[in-house]
């Protein structure tokens, strides 16, 4: 057998084996380490599998004169946009691991049962999808029939789900400062939901997590603060051994019950659309506020409705910014140098008349 072919095996059985092992650590019966461990292998799961389909299709996982192996970025980005064999939500999905994986290692964060077994399963689901669309089998044909789904309780609806762990992360905001570490790390991980449901799928940042409950002591609306996370709904199919479950974007539209708060639920379409806050922008441009706000007046931002826009609700006024003046800006950083820019406009930004 040519090498290219036996490390194609050998990618694709390790794959399988932290796939196992995922879903072994999953069904442990002592909590000590499970969730780190299930999320670490299920992540290691998915690199050697797309490894293994890119050097199946390509060759080879190193870039030219790299001296290591593709990141799992990377990885993502070959097989969405080159190979095609990833969807747009298939990679938001593994994006979404992607961060439990970042915070688990890097860190730590309070990971729910319910929210582990939403990543758990789903992540079975679509490894399974990607082994038989790219080599043509089925997970079933490698692993012990005595292997059972990660759970018999799937969640039928994620909205339910996420607001339910949203008001405990209220719950220990309101019982102070002594359990704010608590309600931080039980929100990192919802935070690395909304955070890698974005278009450029990012890393929970700290200072975005302390923003968050800033915001949120303030008596601004969840979701307001994250309103990716209304775009995710949950596809399930089957049960007992058959069960699936796919993680999907989408805006669910639905009437308001009674007692709820009609205006937040209209109004996500608007934060889906303007989800950038001028901070968000500079820290994407990596330049100051200021300097961010120096190439807006170059380009003349605030005059189109496709790229700034204001909303009011009750108390707060919200000023946000669209992908596309993101794109815009940032062909504008490539066009023209800072200093210049600052030079034309710093009266302007600087409110000097």
């Amino acid at each position: 057998m040519p090498r290219e072919k036996r490390d194609v095996k050998e990618l694709k059985q390790r794959a399988i084996h932290s796939l196992v092992l995922a879903i072994e650590l999953f069904n442990r019966p002592h909590g000590n380490g499970r969730p780190e461990g299930t999320l670490i292998f299920l992540h290691h799961a998915f690199e050697m599998l797309l490894k293994a389909i890119i050097k199946d299709k390509k060759g080879t996982v190193h870039g030219k004169g790299e001296k290591y192996s593709f990141g799992f970025d990377k990885c993502l980005e070959i097989a969405q946009n080159e190979l095609k064999i990833l969807s747009k939500d298939e990679r938001s999905a593994l994006s979404i691991l992607d961060a439990h994986r970042d915070t688990a290692v890097h860190y730590y964060q309070d990971v729910s049962e319910d929210l582990l077994y939403l990543q758990s399963q789903s992540a079975v689901t679509l490894f399974d999808d990607i082994l038989g669309k790219s080599f043509g089998v089925k997970l079933a044909d490698f692993i012990p029939e005595r292997i059972l789904p990660v759970s018999t309780r799937p969640p039928k609806d994620i909205q339910i789900l996420i607001d339910s762990e949203l008001t405990q992360v209220d719950d220990l905001l309101g019982a102070g400062n002594r359990r704010g570490i608590q309600a931080t790390a039980r929100l990192r991980s919802i935070m690395a939901l909304a955070t890698a449901s974005r278009d450029d799928a990012e890393r929970v940042t700290e200072g975005e997590l302390r923003r968050a409950v800033q915001r949120r002591r303030k008596g601004e609306e969840w979701k307001v603060i994250f309103p990716e996370i209304g775009q995710l709904r949950l596809d399930t199919e089957g049960e007992g051994m058959l069960f699936s479950l796919r993680i999907r974007k989408g805006m669910p539209v639905r009437s308001a019950g009674e007692g709820e708060d009609a205006l937040i639920i209209r109004d996500r379409d608007w934060f889906d659309k303007f989800n950038l806050s001028l901070n968000d922008v500079a820290k994407k441009l990596e330049k100051t506020p200021p300097k961010t706000r120096a190439y807006m007046f170059e380009i003349n931002i605030w005059n189109d409705p496709e790229m700034y826009g204001e909303k009011k609700i009750k108390s707060q006024r919200y000023k946000r910014y669209t992908q596309k003046a993101l794109n815009a800006l940032r062909a504008a950083v490539a066009q023209y140098p800072e200093d210049e820019i600052w030079e034309k406009h710093k009266d302007k930004v600087l409110g000097r008349k």
